[in-house]
């Protein structure tokens, strides 16, 4: 099974939590860095594993060693940063994830886990986010 370089952006909740399924999976995701700037559990847990911890800058330094960046900050002018810089660096390859792409991750590596976003199964945030566009 082929490997694909990920890094993530934003280790409070969600992407701590979404750190632990990754670290915990088959290995087909390969955690080359991660960004956070605050003392969270993520970051903690990041730091154990000799994951390296840097800024944005130094994930984009990375060039196409990543292959796809997620962003959990949840904080959409982060993504456009990201995205931003990747332009300016000529690097058309490395993918700022879409927050539906996270969840399918999510999905394939979490089993029937609850999703941190909202606590409920990823059945369950599916009739949500449905219901919701409905509104």
């Amino acid at each position: 099974m082929e490997k694909h370089n990920i890094a993530i952006v934003g280790l409070g909740r969600v992407g701590t939590v979404f750190l632990e399924k990754v670290l915990r999976s088959d290995g087909v995701l390969i955690i080359k860095s991660v960004c956070e700037p605050a003392d969270t559990a993520g970051k903690k847990m990041a730091l154990a594993h000799g994951i390296p911890i840097g800024c944005i800058d130094d994930i984009i330094k990375s060039g196409v060693d990543v292959d796809v960046i997620f962003d959990f900050t949840g904080d959409e002018q982060v993504a456009e940063l990201l995205r931003g810089k990747l332009e300016e660096s000529g690097n058309n390859y490395t993918q700022v994830a879409q927050k539906r792409i996270a969840r399918l991750i999510w999905s394939l590596i979490a089993d029937d886990d609850y999703l941190p976003e909202v606590e409920a199964t990823k059945y369950q945030s599916y009739a949500d986010m449905l219901l919701s566009q409905q509104k």
